[in-house]
């Protein structure tokens, strides 16, 4: 996972003539033919560190609802139809892979800290899950208000949308360290 956020700090590092890293949206690092390897690479790490979450947490025993399993599994959906469908090229330009890509970034940044939240329910009530349920909620807190200032700048053009996007981003990494984290405590 944090590899995958590497690749994007690189990203908004290196490109920054191409994409505006306080202006435009991550996705945009797919529109160009020497970015676009990167964000792919970015995706596929996020969800490789995903993937070997989930099995840990299958081999740890981690109480997972069924709820909070569908949302992660609706996260990793949408990370692979955000890498599937590209973004429009421009504000103007509306195209259905735009659209479907767009919305594919709303579940995205909505699923993951609702999983969390529901994880973190799922967790408090068994014994030996109290403290890391405590971190996956605050993880949870976190990105759902980051989420939701993305979200608003939607609407809002004045609002820094690259910028919200990647402070997002970057508190998906944190629920997702925190389950690592959790995970990792049960196996002690």
């Amino acid at each position: 996972m944090t590899a995958a956020q590497a690749v994007i700090s690189l990203l908004s590092l290196t490109f920054t003539l191409e994409v505006n890293p306080i202006r435009d949206p991550v996705s945009d690092y797919a529109l160009h033919r020497a970015s676009r390897a990167w964000f792919t690479l970015a995706v596929l790490l996020a969800l490789a560190g995903a993937g070997a979450l989930a099995l840990a947490a299958r081999i740890v025993a981690m109480p997972v609802s069924t709820g909070a399993a569908v949302l992660f599994g609706l996260w990793a959906l949408a990370l692979v139809t955000v890498l599937v469908f590209r973004g429009n090229a421009s504000a103007a330009e509306s195209t259905v892979h735009g659209e479907v890509h767009r919305v594919a970034g709303a579940v995205l940044f909505g699923t993951l800290p609702s999983a969390s939240a529901s994880l973190s329910r799922q967790l408090l009530g068994r014994p030996g899950w109290a403290r890391a349920s405590v971190r996956v909620r605050t993880g949870a807190v976190i990105g759902l208000i980051t989420a939701f200032l993305f979200g608003v700048a939607q609407f809002v053009p004045t609002l820094p949308q690259g910028l919200l996007e990647r402070i997002a981003l970057l508190a998906e990494l944190a629920i997702l360290v925190s389950v690592a984290r959790a995970i990792r405590g049960a196996t002690r």
